[in-house]
């Protein structure tokens, strides 16, 4: 993994990441694109809690080091509005929300 040089600032007072789309590769095979337009959601970073006003139930919830390891995931449940990162983790990941072959990412700092 490339991190590249935006990286989303947890105390930027409230401000959506600046979430980018890529397929997921699912055995061997790389997911197509839909040809109807991709609704990027909309999330905030305020320290260690990634938050969201639209349901993203369903998604998952990831965070990858620069290995690509994934070091945190969690299954977005129905009425859900926040997920909290553990205090342990600091340093540069790469967020991730993957909602089926489609996956919204951005490197965040926490």
């Amino acid at each position: 993994m490339t991190f590249g040089t935006t990286i989303a600032d947890p105390g930027n007072g409230g401000g959506s990441l600046p979430l980018v789309i890529k397929t997921t590769n699912t055995g061997g095979e790389q997911t197509p694109l839909p040809k109807s337009p991709i609704l990027i959601p909309v999330v905030y970073l305020d320290g260690n809690v990634l938050s969201f006003d639209e349901s993203l139930e369903g998604c998952t919830v990831q965070l990858l080091d620069e290995n690509e390891n994934i070091v945190f995931s969690h299954s977005i449940e129905e009425n859900q509005t926040s997920v909290t990162f553990p205090g342990t983790l600091s340093g540069t990941y790469e967020l991730q929300i993957v909602r089926g072959g489609i996956t919204f990412y951005c490197y965040i700092e926490l």
